[in-house]
């Protein structure tokens, strides 16, 4: 890698840690700017686990009081991430590139969607049905198990399907959602490695250097967060994830 390179890579880490602590999605970002650098999609999908692991690395370590709140439900999600992002990484190995692209933009519309709606969903069922999310614990594992799935295979907006589902099923503050956000992220995607690191698909040394970068602007982003008014938390999660959803069906389809 030239100079330049290296310094392009771990700009676009730095930013990378930003957007993926506070709103999520940042590997939407750096997925396609590590095909610029000439690898193929598989290889770039790969190393964008290992690009964008700190940021979900620092983002656990900092939002660890808001974890502690929610400790209770913790152990039963980090076995369903594990095991999802396993079968979501298997099947990406063995089925190729092609498969998830064209899935890609309507993915991320169905959880730009979801997550705008959520809050007011959940109201809206509240008073027209006596819907409540805690008495439907067991629909609500199976659509996080599900989305632990995907975040093995690509994982592009996982966060902010978690998060719609939070905001149904859950009374969980956006800063508890973000810390479990966080540590699942951090998981699937440890799984993700240990399962890509055989096949050679990880390039890794633009990974590293986005790495470097992301741990960087992960820390300075938490710090952020934390002292943001959820609200605005929400809104600047929903404007990243209509950008996300915009660039997605320019490129994909």
């Amino acid at each position: 890698m030239t100079l330049i390179e290296m310094v392009v890579l771990f700009s676009s880490g730095v930013l990378a840690g930003v957007i993926n602590v506070i709103a999520g999605g940042a590997g939407f970002m750096t997925f396609p700017l590590l095909i610029a650098f000439g690898m193929s999609e598989l290889e770039a999908n790969a190393s964008n686990f290992v690009a964008v692991l700190p940021a979900n690395v620092v983002g656990t370590f900092v939002y660890r009081h808001d974890l502690a709140q929610v400790r209770e439900t913790l152990p039963v999600r980090l076995v369903l991430t594990a095991v999802g992002g396993m079968i979501g990484s298997l099947i990406l190995t063995h089925s190729g590139a092609a498969s998830f692209r064209a899935a890609i933009p309507w993915l991320l519309l169905f959880a730009t969607t979801t997550f705008a709606i959520g809050p007011r969903l959940r109201i809206w069922l509240d008073r027209r049905s006596g819907f409540a999310g805690a008495r439907h614990v067991g629909l609500q594992r199976a659509l996080e198990f599900c989305v632990y799935i995907y975040s093995g295979y690509f994982g592009l907006g996982m966060g902010i399907i978690l998060f719609a589902l939070y905001g149904i099923f859950t009374q969980m503050t956006i800063h508890q959602g973000n810390a479990v956000r966080n540590v699942t992220t951090c998981l699937a995607s440890l799984v993700a490695i240990a399962i890509f690191i055989p096949s050679g698909l990880i390039r890794w040394a633009p990974a590293l250097v986005m790495m470097a970068g992301a741990i960087l602007g992960g820390y300075v982003a938490v710090h952020i967060a934390k002292r943001l008014p959820a609200r605005l938390v929400r809104l600047a999660i929903l404007g990243w994830a209509i950008c996300l959803t915009a660039v997605a069906f320019d490129r994909y389809l």
